[in-house]
């Protein structure tokens, strides 16, 4: 029986379910009158309708229940009027909101005056809305470090920046882009943030135009990104940033690429024609390589990350997308360093056993002296003829272990 279990979890499950089937446990006996009370995450959706029309059992909740409520969250149809969120809200924030999720299925919204009163408030998830223009005197609390905007429809570029210009401690930031949204330029300039992750991979169709990110965020330590319809992409002063994961289309990549010189942890896919790459681009600290073999000059940006990356310890290629790409590979003309005394694992997906990839497996194998694993994987038909050709292949390093699959 569900009434044996402990109350602890039984708000956890009741903290999964709507919020009109929540309050309806209370005629279930006396033991549960005022158990679902504590509830500590409400979701509300348009099914509630009753209760966002009758608000006076809210007031009397927050007055005679004070709790910690950790989330809020809102999941309404286009005919519901902003004003039903205002009183969830303030009962929230006199609970010690900790997380507020409101999605209001492209409708246009006011940000209530209660979410700037909130001190507690730790974490903001906006999706699918129309975010009115802020008040002048707007300011979210210094407790808010997160920040989810979730195809966020804006009145124009500079409500993008008015609106990450009053979060005075935002570390974590969430974009996610699609045709709705409707900003050109979307401008992130915060000093504190942390973490940044941008999907634009969403979207129907290319937008007319330039349309795009300008990124500067000095504290940037973890940078994820896909986005195949941005023609412009600029990073600047991200100099703390030690991993990355960047899937992009974009006609001008250097800024973003050239932004990578401090990074550690990298997975890198471009599909791109020309080639923006130049030497150093990626300094001596990248420990951790995952290359998509999709780009046409693959396999001179590879030669190229050798060369310059001394520390590289992990080497990762895989081919996500099938791209013709230039078959031709020039061999350094003297071995990179990273082979000679750092480069650990080997692992190569999609490997086709083209006439350049066996030459440039077989160069890997035959320099890498401090090699611990290496590991091939191929769908082709032919892979045990591809893979018996490689098993022939001197190994530089006697303590490797070669893995075909």
């Amino acid at each position: 029986m569900i009434s044996e279990l402990s109350d602890d979890l039984i708000l956890k499950i009741l903290s999964s379910l709507p919020f009109k089937q929540v309050r309806a446990t209370r005629f279930l006996s006396k033991r549960w009158r005022n158990l679902w009370k504590w509830v500590p995450k409400l979701n509300v959706g348009h099914e509630d309708h009753e209760d966002l029309i009758s608000w006076e059992w809210i007031y009397r909740l927050a007055k005679n229940n004070p709790q910690v409520l950790e989330r809020l969250d809102f999941k309404l149809i286009s005919d519901s009027s902003g004003d039903r969120v205002s009183p969830w809200v303030a009962h929230a924030v006199s609970c010690g909101l900790r997380e507020l999720r409101i999605e209001f299925l492209y409708t246009s919204l006011y940000l209530p005056s209660y979410v700037y009163k909130c001190g507690t408030l730790k974490t903001l998830i906006l999706c699918k809305l129309h975010l009115e223009d802020l008040p002048p005197w707007a300011c979210l609390p210094s407790s808010l470090k997160t920040l989810h905007l979730l195809s966020v429809r804006f009145s124009c570029d500079e409500s993008v920046q008015r609106l990450l210009s009053i979060c005075p401690v935002l570390e974590d930031l969430v974009v996610r882009r699609s045709t709705y949204t409707s900003v050109e330029i979307f401008t992130i300039s915060v000093p504190t943030l942390r973490s940044l992750s941008i999907d634009y991979s969403k979207a129907v169709s290319q937008p007319a135009g330039v349309h795009g990110f300008v990124v500067n965020a000095p504290s940037l330590r973890y940078l994820n990104i896909r986005d195949p319809f941005s023609n412009l992409l600029t990073f600047t002063n991200m100099p703390e940033l030690v991993k990355a994961n960047v899937k992009v289309v974009c006609d001008q990549p250097k800024s973003l690429i050239g932004s990578l010189t401090s990074v550690r942890h990298l997975s890198l896919c471009t599909k791109i024609s020309n080639n923006p790459y130049h030497r150093d681009i990626f300094g001596l600290f990248l420990e951790h390589l995952e290359l998509c073999t999709c780009s046409a000059e693959w396999l001179n940006l590879l030669t190229r990350i050798l060369q310059d990356a001394p520390r590289l310890r992990v080497l990762k290629l895989k081919s996500i997308h099938y791209v013709h790409y230039n078959d031709l590979w020039n061999q350094p003309s003297s071995v990179p360093k990273c082979l000679s005394s750092h480069l650990e694992i080997l692992e190569w997906r999609e490997y086709k056993g083209t006439k350049t990839e066996k030459k440039l497996a077989k160069y890997i194998l035959g320099q890498a002296r401090h090699l611990k694993m290496a590991t091939f994987t191929s769908k082709s038909r032919e892979k045990h003829h591809m893979f018996n050709k490689l098993k022939s292949v001197p190994i530089c390093s006697k303590a490797c272990e070669l893995v075909f699959k």
